[in-house]
């Protein structure tokens, strides 16, 4: 597969991301939170503090995403093994923990107010482990753009 095909679908994935998360964020949550207002009234008072929770998520995400693009941009230009992208991986891996960290404190919170319900607790802890995921996988890669850009440097003043 070629540099600029491999970008083309990187691109594709990032956007098809994006409106996912904005369809979530954006629709599917606010849908659900009423319906559990309006199913639990006890629970009315929690709708826009979780909401608002879950839209402040939503900024490491689309920051990550960004940052993917801008690799993938790299990538199209024959420029994959930069020191650029490998600081843009770690950025990336550190938005991910960002992430883990916030619905970690939500876990937390909601456990000392006693408002943690399994539902919330099984998708809190999903969310926990693809964050972790990708900030590992975002860090090992880090590492090896940064090793092979220093290849690539020391070959280019090589004659």
């Amino acid at each position: 597969m070629k540099q600029s095909e491999l970008a083309k679908w990187l691109k594709c994935i990032i956007i098809i991301s994006a409106f996912i998360g904005l369809f979530l964020c954006g629709l599917i949550a606010p849908l659900l939170g009423s319906d559990a207002a309006s199913a639990n009234p006890e629970l009315k008072f929690m709708f826009w503090p979780s909401l608002i929770f879950i839209w402040i998520t939503a900024v490491p995400l689309y920051m990550a995403l960004w940052e993917s693009w801008l690799i993938s941009c790299d990538i199209s230009n024959d420029n994959s093994f930069c020191d650029q992208n490998a600081k843009r991986l770690k950025s990336i891996s550190k938005l991910a923990l960002c992430e883990c960290i916030f619905y970690l404190a939500a876990i937390i919170a909601l456990m000392a107010l006693n408002m943690l319900h399994p539902g919330i607790l099984l998708i809190a802890v999903l969310i926990i482990f693809i964050s972790i995921s990708i900030s590992v996988t975002s860090a090992a890669l880090s590492h090896l753009v940064e090793k092979a850009s220093a290849l690539k440097q020391e070959n280019d003043l090589t004659i």
